[in-house]
């Protein structure tokens, strides 16, 4: 019958607990209309969806590969480790200063609390060609067997499987190149979520989701308005904060195909974010504060948002209400065709065995 949109729950106990609340009317089916609700606004609609949206009843489902042509997103790197293959700053140059040959196994770590934080960690990080002057250094060697007892007292078969290669990172997904970083965590306060553009001398965690080898026109993308919205819609939680994930986040992101005039337009926008950022000594967490948030870089935002929108549509759009029904009749659309090219497919193989 009627729908309250998502808020954060407030009342007059101390401590209060971070819980986000909907409120849900419900009646026997008939074709009166139906009531949204958002702080103070509402709004009469003939259907509420499962995203308690202005839509048809979607389903937003997890994807391995993006709907969109967008290049592919990954999880960061795993060590499996238990400490001890990754380095606070004091032990990192402790190491090197003992022993200055670790420098060149050593690279930045990067989570998703360093990249907010502006905090500094370490990794080692051994490759195949490195694996045999890495175990010359006494101190590298002594973690490497701490790491083969961790993996084999694990219960997962696994796990002790890869003690065999205790040098090596559990799951190592770093390539060379740059690449995007997306948090796995973010504030749901924050207007946008703070994305991060970095070379190969860092390694991303699993904390974190990345692309690699991307262009600058993606960074705008992933930073804009719309994407934002969507990911509010679709991904999970932990306590009231966004739990961002490629399979359903980005994976599922409905975004058109653009021309490169395009996309090197949207380059420009998102450089002019870089050097808004690099204007201020701040962190991230700083930077993306929502109540101090500087103009300069709050008005980059909104001038990429503004032609990230226009590759959708020429005609502004009124709010985020209005962006995320418009998201949501694109999904649909185009996983409707998705499925049809591939029934189409399937059918096309089975004539071509026959």
């Amino acid at each position: 019958d009627f729908a309250h949109q998502s808020f954060k729950w407030t009342n007059n106990a101390k401590g209060n607990a971070g819980v986000a609340v909907v409120i849900i009317g419900i009646r026997n089916l008939d074709n009166s209309d139906k009531f949204l609700y958002n702080k103070n606004l509402k709004q009469s609609v003939k259907n509420i969806s499962p995203y308690l949206t202005n839509t048809s009843n979607v389903y937003v489902s997890s994807r391995t590969k993006p709907l969109s042509s967008l290049p592919p997103m990954i999880k960061g790197s795993s060590p499996g480790d238990n400490g001890n293959l990754l380095l606070d700053q004091e032990e990192k140059d402790k190491l090197i200063s003992q022993n200055p040959n670790a420098q060149k196994f050593i690279k930045k770590y990067i989570g998703a609390s360093e990249f907010i934080k502006g905090t500094n960690r370490y990794c080692i990080h051994i490759t195949e060609e490195t694996v045999k002057e890495a175990y010359k250094i006494k101190a590298l060697d002594e973690r490497f067997e701490k790491v083969e007892i961790f993996r084999l007292n694990s219960k997962k078969l696994a796990t002790q499987k890869k003690a065999e290669n205790p040098h090596f990172f559990d799951e190592d997904k770093h390539q060379t190149g740059e690449f995007i970083l997306i948090p796995q965590t973010s504030s749901e306060l924050r207007t946008y979520i703070p994305i991060g553009f970095y070379d190969d001398s860092y390694v991303p965690s699993n904390g974190t989701r990345v692309v690699y080898n991307a262009k600058p026109w993606l960074f705008g993308v992933v930073s804009s308005k719309m994407h934002m919205v969507w990911t509010h819609a679709t991904s999970g939680r932990l306590e009231t904060r966004i739990q961002y994930t490629n399979t359903l986040c980005y994976n599922t992101f409905p975004f058109p195909a653009i021309t490169t005039k395009q996309k090197e337009n949207l380059n420009l926008y998102v450089f002019a974010i870089l050097d808004e950022r690099a204007k201020h000594n701040k962190t991230m967490a700083q930077l993306y504060n929502p109540t101090t948030m500087p103009k300069g870089l709050l008005k980059a935002h909104q001038e990429l948002d503004t032609a990230i929108e226009q590759c959708y549509r020429l005609q502004p759009f009124k709010n985020d209400t209005d962006r995320l029904e418009y998201l949501f009749k694109q999904y649909e659309e185009m996983t409707n065709k998705d499925t049809l090219f591939a029934k189409q497919k399937k059918t096309r193989k089975k004539k071509a065995k026959l």
